[in-house]
């Protein structure tokens, strides 16, 4: 389950783009567990984490962590940081985020 504060957003990106927010839980809390999270968004997109997800080696305190989550031909960016307690998804394409959400949508729980 990808237990959240609140339900998943589709907003535009700062950074030009698309990004899907997750507000996880209270910052700088480094147990809450977002590569398990993106491990469980990987499988309800019918994607391996093993091969799909591309993240960085785990660190001790890691903060500020971008990767790659591939869904079907289109390389989706990934970013966490435990000081805010967020998580996103990040496109060119809308559609695709909002794709993404709706597969994901059963697996998210409101805490």
């Amino acid at each position: 389950m990808i237990k959240v504060r609140m339900q998943p957003e589709i907003e535009t990106d700062p950074l030009g783009g698309w990004q899907l927010d997750f507000w996880v839980f209270d910052g700088f809390d480094y147990t809450t567990p977002f590569r398990e999270m993106l491990a469980e968004i990987a499988q309800a997109l019918g994607k391996d984490p093993q091969s799909d997800l591309q993240l960085p080696e785990y660190e001790a305190n890691e903060d500020f962590v971008e990767g790659i989550l591939q869904f079907n031909s289109t390389p989706l960016g990934v970013y966490y940081e435990h000081a805010l307690g967020y998580l996103s998804l990040t496109s060119d394409n809308e559609a695709i985020l909002q794709e993404v959400a709706n597969r994901i949508r059963p697996r998210v729980q409101i805490v």
